[in-house]
């Protein structure tokens, strides 16, 4: 790293350094992002804001003077900061809000502080805050007057996020409001992908197409690659599949994988596309290929593991479900996991894991549910899964269950499932339907 930070800094042409910085998440997970952390010594250079100092406006600037470029450091950067678990145990939602409100105090039309505060309702997964400060925020805004976040090369990223806090996916207001921002605002990736998503959802494939494609030129030097490549190529890809064009996908998914090796959901659409198009020697072979790029790469084999499940190949997915599940297995992939031992005949193994990651895993209570009913036990849990969402995984189990072919199993829990009819009307007629 060091050395990699001398050499790129020896070019004079180079006026500022993005720098990979590597996030340790849960179960083996990890997220890369770029993130602006050198530049030139300029005296016109300024960080701003409370928290999460921010200097790229004026780096930004003193590139554009100095007819400088900004270069991404390969090196990756661990950087030891805040898992959501870590920082709810310092409490660090409430401590953020509370600066910020107070920034707002002193000034309400302190917009970076209210695109904070919306990042933090996003972060937490507080849709009620979220749509109280977008709503806040846009009142601010028609106070201060539509120029009042010229030149910000965050406002974007604050309207974007009003939108998405204020909107559903389908509603063609959110369209309106953010076609009527458009022309305040500097060109940004932010704006163009949320606006591309909002399109996509209604339908509006071609324009939506046209905002993804236009993320890629944004000429953002000091951006995100999330949004200049790996979102809206993912984007493309998913239009490609409405067009009922796989080969297409894949390929946009490709490219997203090349800006974001390790980016779950475009190693999940390439790994998925691969088997589905190529077979699966093809996704053994393209996984070899990533491996030389990524070494360890819990996210490649949740993926892979997922593309084999898909296609009934529980013994290949059992192998990559143990490395992305970690030690000891948690998150979804120890749910798969469970499951996969299940299909493959290792009942008791599946019932000790399950019971393991009920407690953070709603789907592992499934299968708690189904091993209970084979055993004439009564089940008392709350599981914090919608009623889709239940009835998803508690096929899923059911399937594992059926691919065992562990028929005394499989028949202790066909003579229950009545037990359960009022939850799951379906468990009792699919099974016998599927075991007659």
């Amino acid at each position: 790293l060091i050395a990699e930070v001398r050499e790129k800094a020896a070019d004079p042409q180079v006026g500022a350094l993005l720098v990979l910085m590597s996030n340790q998440l849960p179960y083996g997970h990890r997220r890369d992002s770029w993130i602006l952390r050198g530049w030139r010594n300029d005296r016109a250079i300024r960080f701003r804001h409370a928290i999460h100092e921010d200097a790229s406006e004026s780096v930004s600037a003193m590139l554009t003077e100095r007819s400088l470029k900004a270069v991404h450091v390969e090196a990756p950067v661990e950087h030891l900061g805040y898992v959501r678990t870590r920082a709810a145990a310092k409490d660090k939602k409430a401590r953020d809000t509370v600066l910020l409100r107070n920034c707002l105090d002193q000034n309400p039309f302190d917009f970076y502080s209210r695109l904070k505060l919306l990042e933090l309702a996003r972060y937490w997964q507080d849709d009620s805050l979220w749509r109280a400060e977008a709503r806040a925020t846009t009142d601010a805004l028609e106070l201060a007057g539509r120029d009042a976040l010229s030149g910000a090369p965050w406002s974007g990223e604050l309207i974007s996020l009003i939108a998405e806090g204020l909107f559903a996916p389908t509603d063609p207001a959110a369209l309106v409001f953010l076609d009527g921002w458009e022309k305040f605002l500097p060109r940004s990736a932010a704006f163009l992908h949320r606006r591309g998503v909002f399109r996509e959802h209604q339908a509006e494939h071609d324009k939506a197409r046209a905002d993804f494609f236009a993320c890629f030129e944004t000429g953002e030097r000091t951006g995100d690659r999330q949004l200049t490549a790996v979102r809206p190529a993912l984007g493309l890809a998913r239009l490609a599949l409405e067009q009922r064009d796989p080969a297409a996908a894949l390929a946009h998914a490709l490219r997203a994988l090349e800006s974001g090796p390790r980016d779950p959901e475009a190693l999940m659409a390439v790994a998925s596309l691969t088997r589905h198009l190529q077979g699966a020697p093809a996704l053994e072979s393209w996984a070899r290929k990533h491996a030389e790029v990524v070494p360890a790469c819990p996210e490649r084999d949740w993926a892979i593991g997922e593309a084999h499940f898909s296609g009934g190949d529980y013994r290949s997915a059992l192998t990559r479900f143990r490395t992305a599940a970690g030690v000891p297995p948690g998150g979804p992939p120890g749910v798969r996991l469970a499951q996969c031992l299940l299909a493959v005949g290792q009942a008791k193994q599946a019932e000790t894991m399950a019971r393991s990651l009920v407690a953070t895993q709603a789907e592992a209570g499934l299968g708690v549910l189904l091993f209970d009913l084979a055993s004439g036990v009564d089940t008392a849990l709350d599981l914090a899964l919608s009623e889709d969402a239940a009835h998803t995984a508690m096929k899923t189990w059911v399937d594992a269950l059926l691919a065992s072919r562990d028929r005394a199993l499989i028949r202790k829990v066909r003579l229950r499932a009545t037990a359960v009819g009022e939850i799951f009307p379906w468990l009792a007629p699919y099974l016998l339907k599927q075991t007659a």
